[in-house]
Parts: structure tokens; C-alpha cells; sequence
């Protein structure tokens, strides 16, 4: 018995999303903002949020590259307590900041009309 989805493909769905992101998230701003009215708040608000795709592509080639198995070294990341540390701590870290930027970027708007 075979798994229904093995690394290689699940590799691929994550570059395909990851790299598409951009992308769709400033089309989809751009059609937003045409409906409304505010194209460049909304372009630039979906090209923020289509930047999580190339975010969370990094991320999934960085854990995939600490957890990696090297049958000539016999370095084996996935079974090191120190690698799951520097996960947890580098995944944390760039869920604050990301949270930091996008809750700063996101809610701009808000903050200026307020200001009114």
C-alpha cells in the first residue's frame, strides 16, 4: 500500500501556492479595489496578504532542510531535540513579526480615518 500524496507532490502544492501568491493576492485587491473604488489601499493590502505564500514556501524549504535525513554523513534533523528547539524558536519569531507588520499594514487605514 502506497500514501495518497507523497513529498514530491506535497512539494509541489506548496511551490505552486507559494509562488502564486503574489500574484492572486494583487489580482484579487485589484478587483476588490475596482469594485470599491480604493484600488491602490486594496492592491497593495492583497499583494501584502499574497506575500504569505512565498513566506510559508520559505519556511516549509527551511524545515524541510533542518529535518533532512544525509544517509553518507548519518545526519538524521528530524530526530534532534536542538533542531525542534530552533524550529519552534524560528517559527515563533516570524509569526511575531509577521503579526507585528501585517496587524501595522493592514490596519493603516483604519488608524487615518480615524485621525478624520
Amino acid at each position: 500500500m502506497h500514501e495518497l500524496i507523497d513529498l514530491a507532490k506535497f512539494d509541489l502544492v506548496v511551490r505552486i501556492v507559494g509562488l502564486a501568491g503574489l500574484p492572486m493576492g494583487a489580482l484579487v485587491g485589484a478587483l476588490v479595489g475596482q469594485l470599491r473604488g480604493e484600488m491602490r489601499w486594496h492592491v497593495s493590502r492583497g499583494a501584502a496578504i499574497g506575500l504569505l505564500g512565498p513566506i510559508a514556501y520559505g519556511l516549509w524549504r527551511y524545515y524541510r532542510w533542518t529535518v533532512r535525513l544525509e544517509p553518507t554523513t548519518g545526519y538524521v534533523g528530524l530526530h534532534k531535540f536542538s533542531t525542534l528547539l530552533m524550529n519552534v524558536a524560528v517559527f515563533a519569531v516570524v509569526g511575531i513579526i509577521l503579526g507585528w507588520v501585517y496587524g501595522r499594514i493592514l490596519h493603516r487605514r483604519d488608524e487615518s480615518a480615524d485621525k478624520c
